[in-house]
């Protein structure tokens, strides 16, 4: 297990704010130099503690909307049959198992209107689903 000191969890700390920072930014805000904070990146990458980077999309932005569906399963159908199909479809986001009348919430982000209406239709055309409904989303905070 790699043992991590305090400039390692420093510099893990200031790449979660930003992985885009510049090394000399990183540098600084560990306290190194700039070769000693790229040298301790390569061991850390090395090593696997880190894993890689990614870049995290706002849906309400990088998509033109935004929506929830919500779908009523037949009797027989279980939610843990159908909801991990329904994740796989392009648009969605997430996708929730809940108890009452809605058995499964989908969290959408799509380009378009009709985007929507295709991945509504899939889902509403799915064996085993009786009802699918939509509530748009207006605003987000």
């Amino acid at each position: 297990m790699e043992t991590l000191d305090d400039k390692d969890r420093k510099l893990l700390v200031a790449l979660k704010q930003n992985a885009r920072a510049s090394l000399v930014a990183l540098a600084r805000d560990i306290g190194l130099s700039r070769s000693a904070t790229h040298d301790r990146i390569v061991r850390l990458e090395e090593k696997g503690v880190i894993q890689g980077y990614t870049i995290i999309e706002r849906p309400d932005v990088s998509a033109g909307l935004r929506a929830f569906l919500t779908v009523q399963l037949e009797p027989s159908t279980r939610d843990f049959d159908i909801a991990p199909a329904i994740s796989k479809k392009t648009g969605v986001e997430d996708t929730f198992c809940l108890t009452g009348d809605i058995d499964i919430l989908v969290d959408c982000a799509c380009h378009s209107m009709e985007e929507l209406s295709e991945l509504r239709e899939d889902i509403a055309a799915m064996a085993g689903v009786l009802a699918v409904h939509t509530r748009m989303v207006l605003n987000t905070q």
